[in-house]
């Protein structure tokens, strides 16, 4: 979750908050320096990066800070702390890889690449390390993409639904700005060979690289659940039989979805193996292995996954139980995980003084503050609706993220002065009460979180 908010800080008086009196004694929370000379680096050079852009893939790992120059040179200012950058770093989203495309070295022989997020929310210079050919300091290579087996069965594939599940030129956010492919060659039930096979490195969701069969010129990769599988491999027309329609221990399998609690969720599904699917000279019988029987016992798995209970999705944890050896008559377990729809609003910061919001600019490392799990749970629901009064209660408020933020130094006389904010829990429930949802995500809107300004 990301919260979103816009930041300045005002030192009007209002009615309803008390402003400290202006001090600079050490107790009013303020910081006093005196200015000191201080050497910085210069720039001895400064270049594009014109590598292959899909080998220039970092990630951060939180020893070194995001600048908006390289962070020895005079008037560098920190874009996002060594915190954010080891949180990206350790994420499981692709969304949170960094692609490198410039290079500087200082003076003193320091590296710097400027980076930015797949997301496009963090863009800016991090140390590097001492040598240009190779990502050090704060950075490092990454693969956003592991190679997979290839499916049993290449040929014959359907999209489920081509607006849900497009073809892209790179698997979507595996590399910076990856971009849908074309498909305006594509028509509704052409079929696809499947060329390749990869995994997302950090979600672990399975992609395969397929060509049109009628247009070659539509060729990509789509997610592997957006694609419909062949039912069997190709084979010399026979006659046509009947399919059978009624299920028994000698010819079907029971599909049985299961939550992490192992109890059963919607309906237990019976597959009918046909005729058509079982190998020459193979005998459908009650004990018989899929993998004796069956052109591809894989298909067991893609009949799974297309039947299950609406509300659920695959889950990454399954029993160890190799489809081959599945026999005729048995019962097939699947676990699923109920899809959760999280709803989570959206913040924005307030001078309770002036009631005018805070930009993050004025704030000590120019970012709002970082959430991890807990905090995004304060602000998240699985319905939409209106915000409690009782979430400004939360500890987060007490001494957490939201009980305070400290602005930028202002040079006041000749000084530093640091400003900072307090939760005023009082006047954010009052302007949050009964704040209307917002749209799609958004389980309801919170207008302001007010903060009383101090000095």
């Amino acid at each position: 979750m990301g919260a979103y908010i816009n930041m300045k800080f005002d030192t009007k008086k209002s009615l309803y908050v008390g402003l400290a009196a202006l001090s600079l004694v050490a107790a009013t929370g303020f910081a006093t320096t005196n200015a000191s000379a201080k050497t910085y680096a210069t720039v001895a050079s400064n270049s594009t990066l014109t590598s292959d852009p899909t080998t220039r893939n970092v990630i951060t790992n939180g020893t070194n800070a995001l600048y908006t120059k390289a962070g020895t040179l005079r008037g560098a200012r920190v874009i996002a702390g060594k915190g954010t950058l080891s949180q990206y770093g350790s994420s499981n989203s692709s969304q949170q890889y960094f692609r490198a495309y410039r290079v500087a070295t200082t003076n003193r022989g320091s590296v710097y690449y400027k980076v930015v997020s797949f997301n496009g929310s963090l863009r800016g210079w991090i140390y590097g390390g001492k040598t240009t050919s190779s990502f050090g300091g704060g950075i490092s290579s990454t693969n956003t993409m592991t190679q997979a087996s290839m499916p049993s069965v290449t040929k014959g594939y359907t999209l489920a639904n081509a607006a849900k599940n497009s073809l892209w030129v790179n698997p979507k956010w595996s590399q910076y700005k990856a971009q849908p492919a074309d498909m305006s060659g594509y028509k509704s039930g052409d079929t696809f060979t499947v060329t390749g096979a990869a995994t997302k490195t950090r979600e672990g969701w399975l992609y395969y690289q397929v060509t049109d069969d009628n247009n070659s010129a539509v060729t990509g990769w789509v997610f592997a659940g957006g694609l419909n599988a062949p039912t069997s491999k190709p084979s010399t027309p026979t006659t046509p039989s009947t399919p059978t329609t009624t299920p028994t221990k000698d010819n079907s399998i029971q599909i049985v979805y299961l939550n992490a609690s192992g109890q059963q969720v919607g309906q237990t599904y019976n597959w009918i193996i046909q005729n058509s699917d079982l190998k020459s000279g193979a005998k459908l019988a009650n004990g018989a292995k899929l993998g004796d029987i069956l052109n591809n016992s894989s298909e067991l798995t893609d009949v799974a996954n297309k039947n299950i209970p609406t509300g659920y999705t695959l889950s990454k944890s399954q029993p160890n139980n190799p489809v081959a050896n599945v026999t005729v008559g048995s019962n097939y377990t699947v676990y699923v995980d109920q899809v959760a729809h999280n709803y989570t609003s959206q913040l924005s910061y307030y001078d309770s003084d002036s009631n005018q919001p805070i930009s993050s600019s004025a704030l000590v490392e120019g970012i709002y503050p970082v959430f991890n799990d807990t905090d995004k749970a304060v602000f998240t629901s699985a319905t939409q609706g209106t915000i409690p009064a009782t979430v400004f209660d939360n500890d987060i408020f007490k001494g957490g993220n939201l009980a305070s933020l400290t602005g930028n130094p202002v040079l006041i006389n000749g000084r530093y002065q640091t400003p900072s904010w307090k939760f005023d829990a009082t006047k954010t429930k009052q302007e949050n009460a009964n704040a209307p949802s917002m749209e799609i995500l958004l389980s309801s809107s919170i207008k302001q979180i007010r903060l009383l300004n101090s000095y």
